[in-house]
């Protein structure tokens, strides 16, 4: 059965903001990302370490397409998510592991690199769950639809304004101002150095740490 996400569903574009699941040399089923070294430069990294997520990816997306492989997110609850055709995203499962690439020797993974400090250029990969910064830096927001309506959630109403400002000023200090930010399974936040969509170019903002957060969605399985 598949169970419509009830939190935020992403809805990037760019290819290098996902994962996919591609068919290998072998005949097998991996896991690959695409890792923006810059702007004209890409490496198709991929790792058939993760089977039982491959699977779980495949069963859904032949259930949905009628073919197996594709796109995937996973968030920064560890929730993997599939995006759907009618919209939205079906939830597949919680997923504890971490995906970890291999690059000439080098471990590309969504876990900041030893001593990246917040301000500098973010070197990981860039799938990422997309929010909001308010222009005052003061909050955090997303938004979900659902037929015609449009609702916005924001950080304050969730865990109260006094710890939603802290970590909003924090990410503000680094950004310089609202916009959006990104944060990934790791949970480090990361933004564009451009407006628009097609930056290659981010920059560390520094990990969630003990700072509130949006509580997790209920989700199947979900104690």
């Amino acid at each position: 059965m598949l169970y419509p996400y009830p939190g935020l569903s992403p809805s990037n574009v760019n290819k290098d903001a996902k994962y996919s699941v591609v068919s290998s040399r072998n005949g097998g089923w991996e896991v690959r990302l695409i890792y923006r070294v810059s702007e004209r430069e890409k490496e198709l990294l991929t790792t058939d370490r993760h089977e039982r997520l491959v699977a779980k990816v495949n069963k859904v997306k032949e259930k949905l397409n009628g073919l197996p492989g594709g796109a995937f997110y996973i968030n920064e609850y560890k929730h993997v998510l599939v995006p759907h055709p009618a919209g939205g995203c079906a939830y597949i499962l919680t997923y504890p592991d971490l995906l970890k690439f291999d690059l000439d020797g080098r471990k590309v993974s969504p876990v900041a690199t030893p001593g990246l400090s917040p301000g500098e250029l973010w070197s990981g990969p860039h799938p990422g769950i997309r929010y909001v910064l308010n222009v005052s830096g003061t909050d955090i927001k997303y938004e979900r639809e659902s037929g015609r309506t449009r609702r916005e959630y924001r950080l304050s109403d969730a865990v109260g304004e006094i710890p939603a400002k802290l970590l909003a000023r924090r990410l503000a200090k680094v950004k310089n101002g609202g916009g959006g930010i990104y944060i990934n399974e790791a949970r480090e936040f990361f933004a564009p150095l451009t407006s628009g969509g097609s930056s290659v170019a981010y920059v560390y903002l520094g990990s969630l740490g003990d700072d509130a957060w949006f509580p997790a969605p209920e989700v199947p399985g979900r104690k």
